[in-house]
């Protein structure tokens, strides 16, 4: 593990022997289930999982006492994925590389990428969707499966993987969703409002 220091949480959260403790009795289902999800990420989901855990036990993340574990891991797995992506996204891209003569001494012309000119909107509206994933999921807190399945569907899962990474049979999915349904509503009778 690194030489970070670990970030002081902001609430109640659990300890890093009591994040470990949970850590070392994940049942192999939910082990099987972690893989899926960094699977789901990225295109090295065995480093993404070890990027997870090592971050938890360096105290880098910190799970509130009030969060399941398997919510939290998730949750972690997604952020970390997540950033990897951004820092992808701030490489140049090379869009062409064709020499401009025959002469091997010229070097090759290079297209540069350019900057788009609704940066500040994209960051507006990057802000909203943080504000809307947060809430919506925060509703869900208590409840894994139903966690589960919302972060699927906003990844664009279909319900035959989100059955598989949940376990839940068809009667039981509805009755999730059927769940879901109801709490959004309730919170959110008239839509999202900021």
């Amino acid at each position: 593990m690194g030489n970070r220091t670990a970030h002081a949480p902001a609430k109640d959260t659990l300890t890093l022997e009591e994040i470990a403790a949970e850590l070392a009795v994940l049942s192999k289902a939910n082990l099987v289930r972690l893989g899926r999800i960094a699977r789901r990420y990225s295109m090295s989901p065995d480093d993404l999982l070890q990027d997870a855990f090592e971050s938890i036990m360096e105290g880098n993340r910190h799970c509130p006492r009030d969060l399941n574990v398997m919510v939290f891991l998730w949750g972690t797995i997604r952020s970390l994925a997540s950033s990897q992506k951004k820092s992808l996204a701030k490489l140049p891209v090379i869009d062409s590389l064709t020499p401009t003569t025959d002469d091997s001494d010229t070097p090759p012309d290079l297209d540069c990428p350019t900057v788009s000119p609704d940066a500040e909107l994209l960051l507006i509206s990057g802000q909203d969707a943080g504000a809307i994933y947060s809430a919506l999921m925060s509703l869900f807190a208590d409840d894994e499966n139903a966690w589960l399945i919302v972060e699927g569907l906003m990844e664009g899962m279909e319900r035959r993987e989100l059955q598989e990474l949940t376990g839940l049979g068809d009667t039981d999915y509805e009755s999730k969703r059927r769940l879901i349904r109801r709490r959004i509503n309730a919170k959110y009778p008239k839509g999202w409002k900021p």
